[in-house]
């Protein structure tokens, strides 16, 4: 609009469009001015000390600052080449090709242009003014101003344009006989000329108002008693049959055809050719009325600008950007533009200030499930929020709809109550609108529920006599069957207790069974590892049988000897320990050691095969558990990784260390304890498909061949066991073609009570 905005450091500024200096605006009472951002249409944001403001013009604004467009605006009118003429205190101003010249009133008849009622721009392009009851007109070429002389008559009253573009007017006053009723002329611009056509009655008290030329050529012209119409050649008056109708009709406005709204001191009526209808009360003063392109209607009264479109009355104030809510005239030129002459300026309309629609918010009832009872009042509220407050909360427009429902009008009502509501479910729907015309496009939605009481639900007493004769019967089958339980329950304990004592023999069993598998396995190697030794004695025997005299061979053949046996008994006692049943009581136990006494026992033949390795770390705390368990868990874990390998890379990566932290994948949760230490054992095979991965420690499954060379499925559900009774973990990773990891989660906690006293007495 021509405004230039500055900030400083501790003020904003604004220089008007004609002025020669920034003046303070004082809207923002901050004291730190700090940064500024600019966007489209004339919006900007401001960064200050007391935080974020936005400035954003109003929808309604006056053009730019012409001085003499901020007084008093009389009327406004159009021209045939889309000039905009507006009669202000000042004189005549024009906007064309958007730009605005003022043509002020001459001295000699200022005082006679007080109260210019009404101005039409003419077919000859002159521009006609009704000024203290003459005509007042405007040559836009010559610039001047002049008062036309009618014949006959002293008062000129200006009614409107009829088809043709000729003005209307009614000529009183005149001729000798001053009591002659007026009458109705037509002037062109230039000179005055009767109507073509008969006069209507008018007389004293029964003057015209205004005139509505009509879409079938004829026109409305209201009067004080009512309305009068021509139309086919003749005059037809309408009386409200309503007292409170009659009036000073100020305006009127032809909706459609046949159908004429007329606005009367402060209500709006409709007419429809035979009844007068009330539309809208509330005006303070109805001023003026348009139909506008787009169907809806606006009237200027002394308290807003109203606007009815689809149903709903909307008003605007000061709030929207009117300098006053006192509306004189409302007018729409040939762009579709709106323009307001108010009592302190001329208004321009501009809806793309504000394009967003508000959101809407429903509230829950304050049943609990939003469920109400038969016959209750369903009290609704709901409220809105407009994006950048354009319209403040409480002038936000709401309707609603209940269960498809036509939609309400708006109003600013944000609650409503609903009685006797049929039972069932039902779909309330509400939606806001701004003084902008905005209508949120998502409507806020809230489904509640209407209960019968449970007395009056037929299918409830139904259910419940069938549901009570379901309960006697099956109370009657449940006390017989109660009886037989009773009987057989000694039964039943007694083949528990049977079962239990047999099944905990049939797992010992299974243990010593899958023990000794392992036992057998390993002996095929051990062989071998013991005809290494018993050919090493043989050896050296003959060679100090044959070297009696030679005292060094014999010491370094004796002290070969002694080595070889010490590795034999060494693995003897080994196999001795492993192979010996006992009560598998917890007792501290060196991790290291356990895995390296294991390792001895596959012997020289199976680590030629399989290339074992093993990565201790030191120091590892000493963890309750059972020799033989781990014993077990890890000869199964090496024996399946030495299967699973049929490649070139027959490795097998044994390791221990301490954490404080679970692996992510668990096949057994470990019992809790602040570390914990893991065994691990890592193969180079085949991997475990993710399918089966689940089912590998379930008791009989297998992807081998079933026979007993190839297993039977117990191994890992042996584990799985063991683990268990020691309250160890286990984790299992693997990758297809790349391998697994089996790893044994050992806790770190202290040995309990009756198992330190047992370790003890065996010390």
């Amino acid at each position: 609009d021509g405004t230039c905005w500055a900030i400083v450091q501790n003020a904003l500024l604004q220089l008007r469009q004609g002025a020669q200096r920034f003046e303070v605006d004082d809207a923002i009472p901050a004291r730190h001015f700090s940064d500024v951002v600019v966007e489209t249409n004339g919006v900007f944001w401001v960064a200050t000390s007391d935080g974020l403001f936005r400035y954003a013009p109003f929808c309604w604004r006056s053009p730019a600052d012409i001085p003499q467009l901020n007084s008093y605006i009389h009327a406004m009118a159009e021209d045939r080449e889309d000039r905009l003429w507006v009669a202000s205190l000042n004189g005549l101003n024009l906007l064309h090709n958007e730009h605005w010249t003022n043509y002020p009133f001459p001295a000699d008849i200022a005082t006679n242009v007080s109260d210019i009622r009404v101005v039409f721009a003419l077919t000859n392009g002159t521009v006609a003014m009704e000024a203290g009851n003459r005509l007042l007109q405007f040559d836009p070429v010559t610039g001047n101003f002049h008062f036309a002389k009618s014949p006959n008559a002293t008062d000129v009253r200006l009614l409107g344009l009829l088809k043709d573009g000729a003005l209307c007017v009614e000529l009183a006053g005149g001729g000798d006989n001053k009591a002659e009723p007026s009458k109705l002329a037509v002037f062109n611009g230039a000179d005055f000329s009767p109507l073509p056509f008969a006069q209507p009655e008018l007389g004293a008290g029964n003057e015209p108002q205004a005139l509505c030329a009509s879409q079938n050529g004829g026109f409305w012209l209201s009067t004080r008693k009512g309305i009068t119409r021509y139309r086919d050649k003749k005059w037809q008056t309408f009386t409200p049959s309503i007292q409170s109708a009659a009036g000073n009709i100020a305006c009127i406005a032809e909706i459609a055809e046949g159908k004429l709204w007329c606005g009367i001191e402060d209500k709006i009526w409709e007419f429809d050719g035979n009844t007068w209808t009330l539309l809208w009360a509330g005006f303070e003063h109805v001023n003026a009325m348009i139909k506008a392109q787009d169907g809806s209607v606006w009237v200027a009264s002394d308290n807003g600008l109203h606007r009815f479109f689809h149903g709903t009355w909307t008003v605007n104030g000061t709030e929207e950007g009117l300098p006053t809510v006192a509306v004189r005239e409302v007018f729409q030129d040939h762009r579709g533009n709106f323009w307001a002459a108010t009592a302190s300026g001329l208004c321009e309309y501009h809806p793309e200030s504000d394009p967003d629609p508000p959101r809407t918010y429903v509230q829950n009832l304050a049943e609990r499930n939003n469920t109400v009872r038969e016959g209750s009042i369903v009290n609704i509220s709901f409220n809105a929020v407009d994006k950048w407050k354009y319209t403040p909360e409480d002038r936000l427009l709401y309707s609603y709809r209940l269960d498809g429902q036509d939609w309400s009008p708006y109003q600013e009502q944000r609650n409503v109550s609903f009685l006797d509501l049929p039972a069932g479910k039902h779909t309330f729907y509400v939606r806001s609108m701004d003084r902008n015309w905005n209508v949120d496009p998502k409507p806020a939605r809230l489904e509640f529920a209407v209960a019968l009481p449970w007395y009056l639900e037929t299918r409830l007493l139904l259910i419940s006599a069938a549901g009570l004769g379901g309960a006697l019967f099956f109370a009657g089958l449940a006390f017989n069957r109660h009886r037989r339980l009773v009987r057989s329950y000694a039964e039943v304990e007694a083949k528990v207790a049977l079962r239990t004592k047999q099944l905990e023999l049939a797992n010992q069993e299974l243990f010593h069974s899958q023990k000794m598998n392992a036992l057998g396995t390993l002996a095929a190697g051990i062989a071998h590892d013991f005809n290494n030794i018993l050919s090493i004695i043989k050896g050296s025997a003959q060679i100090i049988e044959t070297n009696l005299d030679d005292q060094d061979k014999i010491r370094t053949r004796t002290e070969r000897i002694k080595t070889v046996v010490e590795q034999g008994a060494g693995i003897v006692k080994a196999m001795l320990g492993f192979s010996r049943t006992s009560d598998n009581q917890l007792a501290l136990c060196d991790i290291n050691s356990i895995v390296s006494e294991t390792i001895k026992l596959l012997g020289d033949r199976f680590l030629r095969e399989v290339e074992v390795q093993f990565t201790p770390a030191n120091p590892l705390p000493e963890v309750p558990a059972s020799k033989d368990f781990i014993q077990q868990i890890l000869l199964n874990f090496i024996f399946n990784a030495a299967e699973a390998m049929t490649g070139k890379r027959r490795q097998i990566i044994l390791s221990a260390a301490q954490s404080d932290r679970l692996p992510p994948t668990l096949a057994l949760k470990p019992a809790a304890a602040p570390s914990y230490v893991m065994v691990s054992v890592k193969d180079f095979g085949t991997g475990i498909a993710p399918e089966i991965m689940p089912r590998i420690f379930e008791p009989f499954f297998t992807t081998k061949a079933f026979s007993t060379r190839r297993g039977t499925g117990l191994g890992l559900s042996m584990v799985y066991e063991l683990a268990r009774q020691m309250d160890a973990g286990l984790g299992v990773e693997s990758m297809q073609g790349q391998g697994s990891v089996f790893t044994l989660i050992l806790p770190v906690r202290d040995l309990p009570m009756d198992s330190e006293e047992k370790s003890d007495k065996l010390k």
